[in-house]
């Protein structure tokens, strides 16, 4: 049987000071603390049952360590790195527990310089007694949590120098299915949007339009209950005195909007009302051409920004 990814897992970045991010994720936004070493602090979302969906490490400066992906079985994790080794790609095991709740991993790199993480186990925490939702099926109770709090993670957005090829390569070797891309007038692709589980949308891989700029994470997004929710998301952020970087809908995926940056280091996060799912066996990817829309944004828009690199 052939190895298969089951979904996105975890975003891990990094900050050069740590107390000063935490005030953005975790009071801003609203994550929950699940775990705290000497340098890093493992955070998820309200409804996410896994030991993490974020961490955040102290390092000289802002950047991603990885993103990773959880594979559909265990035993898919050695298959991928059999078969990413014939190809010639470098793969490094992380052993168990040496990310925080995680077992055996295996870490690569993806063109073109982005790295990706393969893992099965995921250990899954209850949260203090006192925070608990009396509903088993809830992690948090909603009255213990920040009321703006995202419920789970629901997609990245990387921009690489050449995304059709990176795109192109995670069809082909990591098994991603396309639903949608974006082609601009000169018959380029500027956007491929990606997804191991049926969501609209897990990796979003969009064309650096500075040309040379190096791979980098622009925003990991986070799904709320619906669009209501991104104007209380708002509110809060506006409390915080944090900078909003857009609000309105997707053309593409249909998801409403609200773009929050962590000063600190410029990572951001989307609050995202979610969009369709893809169960289609025989699913023929939607096609967006650059003449289609007078923007790539259905409803309001974006503020320029750059994203962070690994």
């Amino acid at each position: 049987m052939a190895p298969e990814l089951a979904r996105l897992g975890h975003i891990a970045l990094e900050t050069p000071d740590l107390a000063d991010s935490m005030e953005f994720f975790h009071d801003a936004v609203g994550m929950e603390e699940v775990e705290r070493t000497a340098d890093t602090v493992y955070l998820r979302a309200m409804d996410e049952f896994a030991h993490h969906s974020l961490s955040l490490t102290e390092r000289d400066s802002a950047g991603v360590a990885h993103i990773g992906w959880q594979t559909a079985e265990p035993e898919h994790v050695e298959q991928y790195a059999e078969r990413l080794t014939d190809m010639g790609v470098d793969v490094r095991w992380v052993a168990e527990d040496e990310e925080r709740g995680q077992g055996d991993a295996i870490r690569f790199e993806v063109p073109h310089g982005h790295t990706f993480e393969l893992y099965f186990e995921m250990e899954k925490p209850d949260p203090p007694a006192e925070r608990r939702s009396r509903l088993r099926n809830r992690t948090y109770s909603p009255t213990t949590t920040n009321p703006v709090a995202p419920r789970q993670i629901d997609h990245v957005q990387i921009w690489d120098p050449n995304a059709r090829d990176c795109a192109e390569w995670l069809q082909e070797h990591l098994d991603f299915e396309m639903h949608e891309r974006y082609n601009l007038e000169d018959g380029s692709r500027w956007g491929t949007f990606l997804s191991a589980s049926g969501t609209k949308i897990e990796a979003a891989v969009i064309q650096n339009e500075s040309g040379q700029a190096p791979p980098a994470v622009h925003h990991t997004a986070y799904t709320v209950d619906g669009g209501a929710d991104l104007f209380e998301a708002g509110d809060a952020m506006k409390e915080h005195k944090v900078p909003i970087d857009g609000f309105g809908q997707h053309s593409i995926s249909r998801g409403k909007f609200l773009y929050a940056r962590d000063t600190t280091t410029g990572h951001r996060i989307e609050f995202n009302d979610g969009g369709y799912l893809v169960f289609d066996p025989d699913w023929d990817p939607i096609e967006w051409e650059e003449t289609d829309l007078d923007d790539r944004q259905w409803l309001g828009g974006l503020t320029p920004g750059n994203a962070v690199h690994y």
